[in-house]
């Protein structure tokens, strides 16, 4: 069992970590950038309202700070990071969510987290478990939320039955072993061989889940989950405003819902064209004539993009400065 005493986590140096993620993000920037709707989005930005796309970028950009604080809750008791050392992992794990498909960004959380944060492999791979859990939680309260105020299209209902079992699946597997890691480790052990061992290491991973077991810090970090969920319902309702639309609290949860659920397996760089495909069916399901649904998606996208590439872009790009060679001075 860990410790409940506080270890500071001390700087580190730059790490070959932080130079490899600058490389492959500079690189999907550079791959993918050309293949936003820039030119749509500038023909938008000249009949909407500036200064409400400017809110919903700022209510994006909230969701880092956000992050960076759940993410300092979940890490275990025994191990404290810096506020800013956190920020900087959340930021540029956004970053590469935001640009590369399948699980980059996963993976580069979590050698994050052990090269910048302290942590080890098992405490590492913790943090993005009960992230994992405390998403699906929170998309599963937006969802509840939006089917309170509106009524759920077909297909999403189905996606919400999927996501109800994915968050239980979790429980199930997760909630023992925060509970009961010892007593089961002991059981495996009591008669050894060789898979009864490897099963006993991986059910040591439960020693990571302090939150799971302390009640007060599990209600922090769900509310710090819903907050983050908030801040993007309010970057939403910004962009409706931007367009002279209404703002509708029941869209925009009808909206959050759905993108919940089509985003939920990142199979697309920065999920372009699925991302667009369901703000467009979301709000011409809710009325909205094509043109401003199609302007509302692209719009909305970028809106949600840019503040996570360019904070998680800009901070590993300044990790890279002091790494130059200085330069010689010029002969006189």
């Amino acid at each position: 069992m860990t410790s409940s005493a506080s270890v500071p986590i001390t700087r580190q140096g730059p790490s070959w970590v932080s130079v490899v993620l600058w490389f492959a993000l500079t690189l999907a920037l550079v791959v993918g950038a050309p293949a936003l709707p820039w030119q749509r989005a500038f023909e938008q930005m000249k009949v909407v309202e500036t200064k409400w796309i400017a809110a919903a970028v700022l209510a994006n950009l909230l969701v880092l700070p956000l992050w960076a604080a759940e993410w300092r809750l979940l890490v275990p008791g025994a191990i404290r990071v810096a506020y800013g050392r956190m920020f900087e992992v959340v930021a540029v794990t956004a970053a590469v969510l935001n640009s590369v498909p399948l699980f980059a960004g996963e993976a580069s959380a979590v050698a994050l987290l052990i090269a910048r944060a302290g942590l080890s492999r098992g405490a590492a791979l913790s943090v993005l478990a009960m992230d994992q859990l405390l998403v699906g939680f929170a998309k599963l309260t937006v969802l509840a939320s939006a089917a309170l105020v509106a009524p759920l299209p077909g297909w999403l209902r189905t996606g919400v039955l999927s996501l109800v079992l994915l968050v239980l699946a979790m429980l199930v597997v997760l909630l023992p072993l925060a509970h009961g890691w010892t007593s089961i480790r002991d059981r495996l052990l009591a008669r050894r061989s060789s898979i009864r061992v490897g099963a006993a290491r991986l059910v040591e991973w439960g020693a990571h889940f302090d939150v799971l077991r302390e009640g007060r810090r599990a209600w922090r970090v769900a509310l710090l989950a819903l907050a983050k969920k908030a801040a993007e319902l309010v970057g939403i309702l910004a962009v409706q405003m931007a367009f002279g639309i209404e703002p509708s609290i029941a869209a925009a949860l009808l909206l959050l819902g759905a993108l919940a659920i089509t985003t939920l397996l990142p199979v697309a760089p920065a999920n372009l064209g699925v991302y667009e495909a369901t703000v467009f069916a979301t709000y011409r399901f809710l009325g909205v004539p094509a043109e401003a649904a199609l302007g509302l998606a692209i719009v909305q996208h970028l809106c949600v993009l840019l503040p996570s590439l360019a904070t998680g872009y800009c901070i590993l790009t300044l990790r890279q400065l002091p790494q130059l060679p200085p330069k010689r001075p010029s002969a006189s």
